[in-house]
């Protein structure tokens, strides 16, 4: 019992100190210009919702409806401005996103604790706690936070119902992973693949999931998600126009973006905006058709460099430190100053992570290799639930899917935590090994 109020003391002191960071990071950061780029979309989307009931990015008295970005934030948005106006809705966006910035902590740190000892769950903890990335995101009007924490507590809740096979815990999973779909459409193929872990990797029989009805809560779970993107394909089918932004034009358009072997087209000025300079651009991201028939006419020109670029390079961009795509270092959108900048304390922090980047990367690359060692451990074992499995997957997937897009760093920031979480898991193997050698 002592050691459990311990741990509790402990647990909210991190998360305390992860909430003051993130409340002093947004009171001495100056952004010039916060609302611009996919920020003002995102804005003018919200706005459209309250005001006329139309969910587009056109900023017009009469704005056609489409579907070019998706609409979970947006509705968080439109949420801000029917509390705040359109004064308040600014400072009711980046409140909720520290308070969610920092409960990323607790699901961290209880997800951690059913896979690893809780000394080591609090490292990932602190490491979620003091991530400079997941600091400055949190201060601008961007879907990363808000995406981050639901992404994370999505499968945490997943986790748990998986364990504890209660219904109200999938529907609640199932609700979760539904709103995350809204937040970012590449959420789409998690369930399946969670779902067709639960098969495949834990070795419970079949007829041991009939049993416990486990199967018809996994379905039940499967049915509740895909009415979200059932819901959102419906209403795009019926409302848009033919010629109306859709978010399939944005996501071949991203796929051509990240078709640049290391991001040049010819002209290194142009580096990170290589699309700029490309005189094919706007065919190369009209259409997938377009897209495939270029690249490949490319790549025979020079085969061996696309192939190190996708294999190798991207990858390495993707969960590199630096934002390539803006300020850079950790800032998207340009800041005059930040917490970092001015105070010699929290830069130390900002230091510390930073070095620490390429070890955390690195372990949880090894990692990969040790789970598939690790389930072994229990295969002639059912219902054994090898949860450490899902982070992992988590930041599989979504490494496959950026290759294959395009790598800018700020897509792998929300998934920090899932990368702490196993490079931490990974630490914690190879200590134990060798102690016990």
């Amino acid at each position: 019992m002592k050691n459990r109020w311990v741990a509790i003391t402990l647990l909210l002191v991190i998360f305390s100190i992860a909430l003051l960071i993130r409340i002093q990071y947004i009171n001495t950061t100056i952004i010039p210009k916060p609302i611009v780029a996919d920020a003002r979309q995102y804005v003018i989307y919200g706005h459209n919702l309250i005001r006329h009931g139309i969910y587009s990015k056109e900023n017009a008295d009469n704005p056609a409806p489409d579907s070019f970005r998706s609409p979970g934030y947006p509705m968080f948005i439109a949420l801000a401005f029917f509390l705040g106006g359109d004064q308040g809705y600014y400072p009711i966006v980046i409140i909720t996103q520290v308070v969610f910035s920092s409960l990323m902590v607790l699901l961290i740190y209880y997800m951690g604790t059913l896979f690893i000892r809780s000394y080591y769950a609090f490292i990932a903890a602190t490491l979620v706690a003091l991530s400079p990335h997941l600091i400055s995101i949190s201060s601008y009007i961007l879907t990363e936070t808000f995406f981050s924490f639901f992404l994370l507590a999505s499968v945490t809740c997943f986790v748990i119902a998986l364990q504890k096979k209660r219904t109200v815990l999938f529907l609640s999973a199932a609700l979760m992973f539904g709103y995350t779909y809204l937040l970012n459409e590449t959420v789409l193929f998690i369930p399946f693949l969670f779902v067709a872990i639960s098969f495949l990797w834990f070795k419970t029989t079949l007829k041991r999931f009939k049993e416990n009805k486990l199967l018809h809560k996994l379905i039940m779970f499967l049915f509740i998600f895909a009415l979200f993107p059932g819901g959102w394909t419906i209403r795009n089918h019926i409302t848009l126009s033919p010629d109306a932004p859709t978010g399939a034009s944005r996501a071949i358009s991203t796929l051509s973006h990240g078709a640049y072997p290391g991001f040049i087209y010819k002209d290194p000025q142009y580096k990170y905006f290589a699309y700029r300079e490309d005189p094919m651009q706007p065919e190369f991201g009209s259409s997938f058709q377009s897209f495939r028939n270029i690249l490949w006419g490319r790549f025979k020109e020079n085969p061996l460099r696309y192939i190190r670029w996708y294999i190798l390079e991207k990858p390495y961009y993707l969960w590199s430190w630096n934002i390539l795509q803006g300020q850079g270092d950790i800032y998207i959108y340009p800041v005059t100053t930040s917490l970092y900048l001015s105070n010699y304390s929290a830069n130390l922090t900002r230091e510390l992570i930073k070095y620490l980047h390429p070890f955390c990367l690195v372990f949880a690359l090894v990692g990969v290799i040790l789970m598939f060692i690790a389930g072994r451990k229990y295969k002639d074992k059912e219902n054994v639930i090898d949860i450490f499995v899902f982070p992992f997957i988590i930041c599989i997937y979504y490494t496959a899917i950026y290759t294959i897009s395009a790598p800018w760093p700020r897509y792998s920031v929300p998934l920090r935590p899932e990368l702490y979480l196993c490079s931490v898991w990974c630490f914690q193997i190879l200590v134990e090994r060798i102690i016990k050698r």
